[in-house]
């Protein structure tokens, strides 16, 4: 299956830069990869490239990967100095530092997702939150991964989006909700009082789908609507029938900005900047 970038931001000739002064930051889920090349020295976005690819059935994920990586001139070509591997996978938890152990990683994964899989149980700390990530990676995507990238450091993306949440919300509010979309899945994270609450997958087809979700989130969380600061990341237009139906239910809506420490082009100015804040600050943040 051939993929083509939906999105492909680039000045004219990115392979050009030093790779000694570049950082690449690849997210990878079951039917995407979205990657950055930062030039840090000048913290210039240059290059991204959005991938993305409906469920499929007769195609493994890591066949669809493996040829995007094949093809992708930076992917393939480019060395820069450092590499960091976003898993944007379901499977996490998220378990309190003084409960955590080494050997408890597969049997709570498998209690809660199923032992089924054989898949690869990972763990990280989260750094500036007392909890440790434990999440399930598809074994032949990592490995994959692993043997082009072999440099590469790896971590979820709760943990970066929670570090990127200390690092980049300046208000704690009282109740907030945070949406990363995506064409058929968002993550979902909520906050009261600058305390994590949730951080979660969920699959939508349409507004109601994510409507649902949203309100469900508010009552099982004790948390009024009509006051829930609603901060919205990735790719949903404003002119868009599902931003349309978040604003009859939530007075509080914004869209995730990028901070002053990253160098907005020409070419990443023509989109919004909601769309891509998300992976750009993962990218500082690493």
């Amino acid at each position: 299956m051939n993929i083509r970038p939906d999105f492909d931001i680039h000045n004219e000739d990115p392979t050009a830069e030093d790779p000694a002064q570049c950082r690449l930051l690849i997210e990878v889920g079951s039917c995407s990869l979205i990657y950055v090349l930062l030039n840090v020295r000048g913290m210039r976005p240059a290059a991204i490239r959005v991938f993305q690819w409906p469920q499929v059935k007769t195609s493994e994920p890591e066949t669809i990967l493996s040829g995007i990586l094949e093809a992708d001139p930076i992917l393939s070509r480019f060395h820069p100095a450092e590499i960091f591997l976003i898993y944007n996978f379901p499977e996490s938890n998220l378990i309190p530092e003084k409960f955590f152990s080494a050997d408890m990683t597969r049997p709570v994964t498998d209690l809660i997702y199923g032992n089924l899989s054989s898949d690869l149980v990972l763990d990280e700390k989260i750094p500036w939150f007392e909890f440790h990530n434990v999440y399930r990676v598809p074994a032949r995507i990592h490995f994959l991964m692993q043997e082009k990238f072999e440099r590469a450091r790896f971590w979820h993306f709760y943990s970066l989006q929670l570090k990127c949440f200390k690092m980049f919300t300046a208000k704690e509010e009282l109740a907030y909700i945070k949406v990363f979309f995506y064409p058929d899945k968002m993550v979902v994270m909520v906050c009261k009082s600058g305390q994590l609450q949730l951080i979660q997958h969920f699959d939508y087809q349409d507004s109601k789908d994510v409507l649902y979700h949203l309100l469900n989130c508010c009552h099982q969380l004790n948390m009024s609507r009509e006051e829930v600061v609603l901060e919205i990341a990735g790719m949903i237009e404003k002119k868009s029938v599902l931003y349309e139906d978040l604003e009859l239910y939530f007075l509080h809506i914004r869209f995730d900005s990028m901070e002053d420490s990253i160098k907005m082009t020409d070419e990443l100015m023509q989109f919004p900047n909601h769309f891509f804040s998300s992976i750009l600050k993962m990218t500082i943040c690493v």
